[in-house]
């Protein structure tokens, strides 16, 4: 008898446990539902959208930095700089010019934008550009300061070689496949592995790997030179081989046995600018464009190019269209990345040590994605007390989350011990990774709804609450997303 009554009371035990752990369960999926109203409203972001090109001549002087924060009022948050260095082509670079790339980066993180960098020797057909021992020997001069100020560059243009640094019409051989790898290789080994070197034509890559394989899903952000290659395009749309980006009479055939067309060739594009910056600048129509430049088929080939980046000041005949046909608008909005908040759900209330649900769909609207690194924090801020902060990285990488695509965030959050009780407001940070800009709101994403940005900061309302209580109940968090303070 007595073993029936231990029985019973280890069963009463179980079921009062199973009880409270499924009040604590439920306690803990007390959601907020919330709907999140989209915008069409132009405005910056980093690392995508128009441009403006500011090029250097010998003698020139360093950039100005109400200049270009004139233009980031005009949301241009990237400006394309581009060295003529011909007065180099037979000594090395002078301390001089070094002291004048290092005024440039100031002024460029001074004014919150960034920049893309071309060097050239040439600026026409016939004008000669450096052998290539002077080139090489021109890109390891340039390798401290790439790496002390790659926090605001955005890529390099491969550069250096032929008219204009386009990788054609060299007088020193530099088109040579062994002498574009030689020089490519040099410049991806003295930039930071977070950042890309892009090229006039897919064929110029092609000859340097000697494949006309994509590189794959799994090989992107690897660190390899083949996944850290990208393109540009100088004369987007102008003709139907877009003036001989895609001339495939000059396409090496490796390992394929079909013929290369130029659908073809758009397809290697868009697979590899999944994960890497494409741009350029659209250049005045040839008689053979027809309507290869007018919005609707501006769009669709934007989109499917990934596009990220567009010179603002040329071509102005195609640009000019895009206004005249109404998509202009379009354009500006989509280039690169746009995120867009659809939806959320959010624990009512944690308690401390105890767990934070949180659910966000949401939609990239842009062409592209970002193609360098992207932090992503959810944001506890003290509605009594807002200097008290509190953060926690997500491991979600906003890289990967490709133009036209849906986005779900869906993390269970540890809420620290220590944390006081009462309101708090929830906050979506992407900051820039790089430590002296990661506070900046400036290089911060901003997303596309009305009435959640906060500009001071950087970052984007999520319209919640969160009351911090004590008694709230709910399972205790047993992974490693614990909220940690916000080092401001």
């Amino acid at each position: 008898m007595k073993d029936i009554y231990n029985v019973s009371a280890v069963l009463t035990i179980l079921l009062v446990s199973l009880f409270i752990g499924q009040c604590d369960s439920a306690r803990d999926l007390e959601l907020t539902n919330i709907s999140y109203e989209p915008t069409d409203e132009i405005f910056p972001n980093p690392e995508r959208g128009f441009y403006v090109r500011h090029n250097y001549t010998p003698g020139g002087s360093p950039l100005d930095v109400e200049t270009l924060m004139e233009g980031r009022d005009e949301n241009i948050t990237q400006i394309g700089r581009s060295y003529y260095i011909e007065e180099f082509r037979n000594s090395d670079l002078s301390q001089d010019f070094l002291d004048l790339l290092e005024e440039d980066f100031e002024a460029i993180r001074e004014a919150g934008v960034k920049t893309y960098l071309r060097f050239r020797y040439s600026v026409s057909i016939g004008d000669p550009d450096a052998p290539l021992d002077r080139v090489l020997s021109h890109i390891e001069q340039l390798g401290p300061t790439f790496q002390r100020n790659y926090d605001v560059i955005s890529f390099l243009q491969g550069g250096f070689i032929g008219a204009w640094g386009e990788w054609h019409a060299s007088t020193n051989n530099l088109e040579e496949p062994e002498n574009m790898r030689a020089i490519l290789f040099k410049m991806l080994d003295v930039l930071p592995e977070e950042r890309s070197v892009v090229v006039r034509s897919p064929r110029h890559k092609m000859n340097v790997f000697e494949t006309n394989h994509p590189f794959t899903d799994e090989q992107a952000y690897d660190g390899s030179n083949t996944a850290r290659t990208g393109h540009h395009n100088d004369c987007f749309l102008a003709s139907p081989t877009d003036v001989g980006t895609y001339v495939l009479g000059r396409y090496p055939n490796f390992d394929l046995e079909d013929s290369i067309t130029v659908d073809w060739i758009k397809n290697y594009l868009s697979q590899e600018n999944k994960y890497l910056p494409m741009g350029g600048e659209t250049c005045n129509p040839r008689p053979d464009a027809g309507d290869r430049f007018h919005c609707e088929n501006a769009l669709e080939e934007m989109e499917w190019l990934r596009f990220s980046y567009l010179n603002r000041g040329y071509s102005r005949q195609i640009l000019d269209t895009w206004v005249d046909q109404g998509c202009m608008p379009e354009v500006q909005r989509r280039l690169g990345y746009r995120f867009a908040m659809l939806n959320g759900s959010f624990s009512q209330a944690a308690t401390p040590g105890g767990i934070f649900h949180v659910n966000l769909d949401m939609i990239n609207e842009g062409f592209a994605s970002p193609y360098n690194p992207r932090g992503l924090q959810i944001v506890l801020r003290s509605v009594d007390n807002p200097s008290q902060v509190w953060k926690v990285d997500l491991p979600d990488d906003p890289r990967y989350w490709h133009g036209g695509e849906s986005i779900r965030l869906s993390h269970e959050l540890g809420i620290p011990e220590g944390l006081s009780d009462g309101a708090y407001e929830v906050l979506l940070n992407l900051p820039d990774p790089a430590e002296n800009l990661r506070h900046r709101p400036e290089y911060a994403i901003r997303l596309a709804n009305a009435g959640t940005w906060e500009e001071a900061t950087g970052f984007n309302r999520l319209n919640h609450r969160l009351i911090i209580d004590s008694s709230a109940g709910g399972r205790a968090y047993s992974g490693d997303l614990t909220f940690e303070p916000f080092d401001i």
